[in-house]
């Protein structure tokens, strides 16, 4: 299956905020914190999504309209069909027993799964959440309903929690609090703000990067970063290997 597209109906749409949907299929195969789909929409490229939701035979994928295929998604109905395959990719691996997940709009979607998935661990998680705005925060609510996690927002303009980026309240936190991990997913800017900060402090990283997929599985090559390909070596990168990522892009 894991290369073979099928059509799968979509059993349910949630409106996460403007221009942001979870779309729910009944799906076979179960996914990992971390990995991804290719999907597809008729008249549409295919591109890769990040599963933010898995188990139960259902899969979710939140979508952010930012061009043609995502606008196309987000404008299906309940019933309508997607292209999927997959899961692909590698996933987000506990290290330690406190840790921090640091998003950045829809990046919140893989790292709100991989929280949940941590339910029967004894830990202390902080979610750092970063928006444009109060309505632009997604999976806040999800994040609080886990006992284990404590939220922290950022917001551009102000209109909730820290006027400013989410990494300025990463740098406060680490005055008080020791992470033994850091997971992030979001702008690209941010996750290299998020990398920095990690190698300065020298704490353990995990990040999850996008890129411009063609196959997913490491034939096409044109998700190559530095000298990994995304699709086949991550999507999730540790802190070894952004450092050739980065020393590359520099």
């Amino acid at each position: 299956m894991a290369g073979i597209q099928r059509t799968y109906r979509i059993s349910e749409i949630v409106e996460e905020a403007p221009k942001v949907k979870t779309f729910f299929f009944k799906y076979p195969k179960p996914a990992r914190p971390g990995q991804f789909v290719m999907t597809w929409v008729p008249s549409a490229e295919e591109v890769p999504m990040s599963v933010s939701y898995s188990g139960g035979g259902n899969l979710g994928i939140t979508v952010f309209s930012i061009g043609p295929t995502t606008n196309k998604l987000n404008s299906l109905k309940v019933g309508d069909y997607v292209g999927l395959r997959g899961p692909y990719g590698n996933s987000f691996k506990l290290k330690g027993d406190t840790i921090a997940l640091i998003a950045g709009g829809t990046g919140a979607a893989p790292l709100s799964f991989f929280a949940e998935s941590l339910l029967n661990e004894d830990i202390k998680v902080h979610a750092l959440l970063g928006a444009r705005s109060k309505n632009h925060l997604i999976f806040k609510k999800r994040f609080e309903e886990m006992p284990y996690v404590d939220v922290h927002c950022a917001t551009d303009d102000g209109s909730y929690g820290h006027k400013g980026f989410v990494t300025e309240i990463f740098e406060t936190l680490l005055k008080r609090e020791k992470f033994d991990q850091v997971y992030t997913c979001g702008p690209p800017a941010m996750i290299q703000k998020v990398f920095e900060i990690c190698k300065r402090e020298k704490i353990g990283l995990q990040a999850s990067l996008e890129s411009y997929m063609k196959c997913g599985i490491g034939l096409c090559g044109s998700c190559a970063l530095g000298p990994y390909l995304v699709c086949k070596d991550g999507p999730v990168f540790n802190l070894k290997q952004l450092k050739k990522i980065y020393k590359n892009d520099n």
